[in-house]
């Protein structure tokens, strides 16, 4: 027992000699190596491990590159939006037509031209500006792009770093973008500076240093208006000073030192972005939303127009259930949403107001009474217009179903709140609702048809009662009789009802394959 007690001690003893393993003593091991390999490096003028100081030598370097890059500090904090940076860069990179195409593609532009072209002509049009860029843009011309940014970039970080704030802890008596005269550095407690250099070093060290400026300067100056803001050889200096102290790693020995963390890494921010591929998307997006917009106000005007001539003064029946309003919720929870509430509407309307008013009155006066000399023709009237008749009655059905006490209403009112978090409602929700679609789809297709096949009809029928001797019917006097205008009138003025509802459906109808 007493012999172990002797060897821990001496043990103790060889511990707090030579550290042993103790964890702290080991880290003190590593500083003093650190410190050591500090002071015989050629920035060793910098740091004072004894005491933990910043020397005056970090804040003339400071200052030299402040004084350096001081206007293009006023550069960049002019400009606001980074985007502009990004647009800057890629216009610089454009040749002159390409620059005129681009222009050419802006909103109000597209919009003029609209006014003296037709839109599916300005939509080709646009379509072929958009691709003589994309095609200009090739990989090479994309990197190249890129990498001219990734300089600007670096420009950027190492001008923006509030030099003036750092400097100021240095001599408090320093003045902001004053450079006539060195000022007077005094030592500082590094634990002040510390921060600041970690935030320099890990905003610039992704500097590709290798780089050839010359564009990049260019790019500065023509942004200036033709005056340099800095000139390449003094950029040039600036770099090679700041690539032989990242290689000498005499930022982080100081960090480590002065915060006692021997084990520091730079958290070093990437400069590398990719700018082309987003423009080329956004450009890409705000033509197709422009000239789309177009195209959706010339369609609606149109829908308005047929819509007022066919209806009038008449009010639009809505359904009850199969309604746009219920998108909202549809919308909210990223579900599949009803497509052609409008279109069916017009059906509805259409079945109410023509079928079971004007065209009734045609097929009981000119298809009942009539004297045809053929008979297919009036069995396909008669078919197709007990098929109108019977769509009203599947309709009523259809918009119940969907009512929140029927079968399909109660599914997806049970299964909606479910949708968010249960990919199985979901899929069941969207089967609902895509199966509505193509119901209301079938319903306002297979009445145009019907309606399209009584309006061929009924267009014969007019070209023959402008004959001298029509033979379609005998007895057209005969039935002229049970009307309040002429027969061919009477006809035009159905038949211009069903042209107008098959512009009209054709105008609002949305079928997704």
């Amino acid at each position: 027992m007493e012999k172990k007690e002797k060897s821990g001690f001496f043990a103790n003893i060889l511990a707090a000699l030579f550290g042993g393993n103790d964890s702290e003593a080991e880290k003190k091991r590593q500083l003093r190596a650190i410190a050591k390999k500090l002071s015989k490096s050629r920035f060793n003028k910098f740091y004072k491990y004894n005491g933990n100081e910043i020397l005056p030598a970090m804040g003339k370097l400071f200052f030299e590159i402040y004084k350096s890059v001081a206007p293009l500090q006023n550069l960049f904090n002019s400009i606001q939006n980074q985007n502009t940076l990004k647009h800057l860069v890629i216009n610089f990179a454009m040749p002159e037509e390409i620059r005129a195409l681009e222009d050419n593609l802006n909103e109000q532009v597209i919009v003029g031209m609209s006014k003296k072209i037709p839109l599916n002509h300005l939509k080709a049009q646009v379509e072929e500006k958009l691709s003589k860029i994309n095609d200009f843009f090739t990989v090479e011309k994309i990197s190249a792009i890129d990498g001219l940014y990734r300089q600007i970039l670096v420009f950027k970080a190492i001008s923006t770093f509030d030099y003036y704030f750092f400097l100021k802890k240095f001599d408090k008596q320093i003045r902001e973008n004053s450079f006539s005269t060195m000022p007077h550095f005094e030592h500082v407690n590094a634990e002040y500076v510390v921060d600041d250099l970690k935030d320099y070093i890990e905003s610039i060290w992704d500097i590709p240093f290798d780089s050839d400026w010359t564009n990049a300067i260019k790019l500065l100056k023509a942004f200036k208006g033709g005056q340099e803001p800095i000139s390449l050889g003094l950029w040039k200096k600036i770099i090679s000073r700041l690539l032989a102290l990242k290689n000498a790693q005499t930022f982080e020995m100081i960090i480590k030192l002065s915060s006692s963390d021997p084990n520091y890494v730079p958290n070093i921010q990437s400069l590398k972005a990719n700018i082309v591929e987003p423009y080329l998307d956004k450009l890409k997006n705000d033509v197709e939303n422009t000239v789309y917009s177009l195209i959706e106000k010339e369609r609606s005007a149109t829908e308005n127009n047929f819509a007022s001539q066919l209806f009038g003064e008449t009010e639009i029946i809505q359904l009850n259930n199969y309604v746009y309003s219920k998108n909202t919720i549809f919308e909210q929870k990223k579900l599949n949403q009803f497509d052609n509430c409008q279109a069916l509407s017009y059906l509805k309307t259409f079945l109410i107001e023509v079928v079971k008013k004007d065209l009734r009155e045609f097929y009981d006066v000119v298809v009942v009474r009539g004297t045809w000399d053929s008979t297919t023709l009036t069995t396909q009237i008669s078919d197709c217009y007990n098929n109108l008749l019977a769509v009203s009655d599947k309709l009523i059905d259809f918009d119940n179903g969907l009512a929140d006490d029927a079968m399909i209403g109660i599914k997806i009112k049970t299964l909606l709140p479910k949708t968010e978090r249960d990919s199985s409602s979901k899929n069941i929700v969207n089967r609902l609702i895509t199966e509505a679609n193509e119901s209301a789809y079938e319903f306002v297709m297979e009445s145009s048809r019907d309606l399209i096949t009584i309006g061929k009809i009924i267009k014969s029928l007019v070209e023959d009662l402008q004959k001298p001797k029509p033979t379609l019917i005998s007895n057209c006097k005969e039935l002229e009789h049970y009307i309040d205008i002429p027969l061919r009138e009477f006809c035009i003025a159905i038949y211009k009802k069903i042209y107008l509802f098959a512009s009209l459906i054709k105008s609002c109808i949305v079928h997704n394959d």
